[in-house]
This record gives C-alpha cells, structure tokens and sequence, in this order.
C-alpha cells in the first residue's frame, strides 16, 4: 500500500507596492490611511513619506520608510511590482511635459486633484512585467492613476473622498476609515480632560488664520472657566508665540510629529485654524474645533477621522475684504463648540 503524500499548500506571495506620500501633514496622514488600506486588501506595501516616518511608532505593522534622495527614488521604487506615486514637492519642481511622461508610464500617479496628463493605464505594463499570480492581485488598481477626486462632490470630506477613491477605482472590498495606530507604551487617551490644545497658526496663507488676539481671548476665557488651555505651533513661530502670550500659557515645542501626536493624544480637544494640527488629532481619535473663514461647515478639508465642529463666520458677504471673516467668529462660539464635542466623548 503506497504511503499517502499531500501537496504543499501553494504559498500566496503578495503584490509588493510602494506607496509615496505627498509631503503636506494632511495629505501625508491620508496616504497612511491608504496605506493602510491597501495592506488589508492584501498587499505588501511600503510607505514613504517623512512626515509618516515620523508616526511609524504609531503605526507598528506597517513599513514605513522615508523619502529615498532625489536621485535615488527612482531605482528604489523600480523594486517594487507597483509604485504608486503622489509626487512630493521636491519631484514636482521638475516634472516638465517630458518628465511627467516618463514618470506617468513607470508609476502610478495620484493626487488629490491631478492634471489630465498624469493618467496612464497600467495594465498591459504590468501584465508583462510580474508574474501571473501577481497581476491578478494587482488588476483592479492599474487604471486609477490621476485625481482621488474623481467625480464632482457635494459635503464629502477628504477622507471620505479617499475613501470612495479606493471602493471606486482602486476596486478594494475591505475599507476601513479608522487608522490602525497603536499609542506607544505609557501613553492614555485624552488623560487630561481640561486640556484644551489651541493651534493658532498652519502652513497656509495668512488669511486663513483666525486672529491672534482672538486665540489669546479664547484661552484667557477657557482659563476662567477652569480648563487648561495650552498653545501648540511650528517651530518657526513658537519664539513669537512664547513672547506673545507674556507667560499666561504654556507653549510646549515639538520638533518632532510623533512627540507632537503624543501630546495630542492625551489631550481633550483641539482647537486650530484649518491647518495639520487639526488633522493630525482626528487622525489620532481627539475631537477638534476648526475655525474656518468661509460660511461653510461642510469645507472638503475638514478634519474627519473623528467627529468635530466647524466654526464658521454667521454669513459672507462677497464684496466684502477677505480678512473681516475673522471678527465675525467670536470666541464664545469656540467655547460652544468644545463642550458639544465634550458632551459627545465622555
């Protein structure tokens, strides 16, 4: 009697994709949610991008690397059965007519809107360049270079637009908008329940910004009402802030995103212009405020990981100079929305 043998189980090898951010705090946490996303489809994916380098603790079962050199980027991605590819700033400068031509045929480029002339159907490249089992995994991605934004919205966020992105023309069946971040060791969500962080500046024109004084008033104000508001900026504007507040507020610095998400994290609320910040505490499951200059509560880049509130002025009037948006939202408006937010988490 012949001995019964069984087959190896065929090993699955997973469809390799590097993934390169755009190079915003914003966009950077939306392509780690892409990168996420693609990981639970499947894939072996890598991302890149500094500003996810900088919450790689957060995020313990994903690769995460940073930007490779300029000069390098392009032999690095050519591992991989697909880049995908939202050029960070430091490719953009040179992406003339013929340079995009290249790079459209050799990765797959996206952005949040894209010119016409980066979509590139990948499919017959790729069908010829990996193995069978490979290009089957990889199929439903190959024609969705060019705009997330793919269609007209109405109130969708950037998040939410990701996310139909990746159900609608990357074809995934398994989306989830929640990040898989893991807090280091030691840390507790929302541990301090009166701190209110207050982000007065963002990377953005000026004329986004709510004005200063009305920030100082607002913490002046939470202060009386026993909360704990402290002041988180960039780098470049923390000596500027530390001289405005004349000592009546902390104003802890953070050179670095994770130790700055790690602040966030323990915090009750934020309160910040439409800026990073505010993105960055959704992302880390913090309600936030967002005060924002046009009558709209519904602004596609609105911070929407978590539930949040945006103030807005209580009308526009066209014709008026841009900047009087900022002595319509009034700080007891702000201080409205934090106890909403408040009310809903606890």
């Amino acid at each position: 009697m012949k001995p019964i043998s069984f087959a190896e189980p065929e090993t699955i090898v997973k469809a390799k994709i590097a993934l390169v951010s755009f190079d915003s705090l914003g966009d950077g946490l939306i392509y780690l949610m892409i990168a996420s996303n693609l990981q639970r489809n499947g894939f072996d994916v890598t991302c890149y991008g500094n500003i996810a380098y900088q919450m790689r603790a957060w995020l313990p079962d994903m690769n995460i690397r940073p930007y490779p050199p300029v000069d390098r980027i392009e032999a690095e991605l050519a591992a991989y059965d697909l880049a995908i590819v939202s050029p960070p700033s430091f490719i953009r400068a040179s992406m003339d007519e013929s340079t995009t031509a290249r790079l459209r045929e050799n990765w797959l480029l996206i952005c949040q809107k894209a010119p016409e002339n980066w979509h590139f159907d990948h499919t017959e490249r790729i069908r010829h360049s990996v193995a069978s089992n490979k290009f089957q995994q990889l199929h439903g991605l190959l024609n969705s270079s060019g705009s997330i934004r793919f269609r007209e919205y109405a109130d969708e966020s950037a998040v939410e637009m990701a996310l139909q992105y990746l159900r609608d023309k990357m074809n995934l069946e398994n989306v989830s908008k929640k990040p898989p971040i893991v807090a280091p060791k030691g840390l507790l969500h929302r541990r301090y329940r009166k701190r209110i962080v207050v982000s007065p500046d963002s990377a953005g024109p000026e004329k986004k910004n709510w004005r200063p004084t009305s920030f100082l008033d607002l913490c002046h104000r939470l202060k009386a009402l026993g909360y704990v508001p402290e002041i988180v900026v960039a780098p470049k504007n923390h000596a500027s802030w530390v001289r405005r507040t004349n000592g009546a507020f902390d104003v802890p610095r953070f050179d670095d995103i994770g130790e700055l998400a790690a602040y966030l994290y323990e915090s009750c609320v934020v309160v910040a212009n439409d800026s990073g910040n505010g993105h960055l505490a959704s992302f880390l499951g913090i309600p936030v405020v967002t005060i924002y200059r046009k009558r709209n509560p519904l602004f596609h880049w609105r911070p929407d990981w978590e539930p949040g509130i945006v103030v807005c002025p209580p009308f526009s009037l066209p014709w008026l100079k841009e900047s009087l948006w900022k002595y319509l939202v009034r700080p007891a408006q702000v201080i409205d929305a934090i106890k909403r937010l408040q009310r809903r988490a606890n």
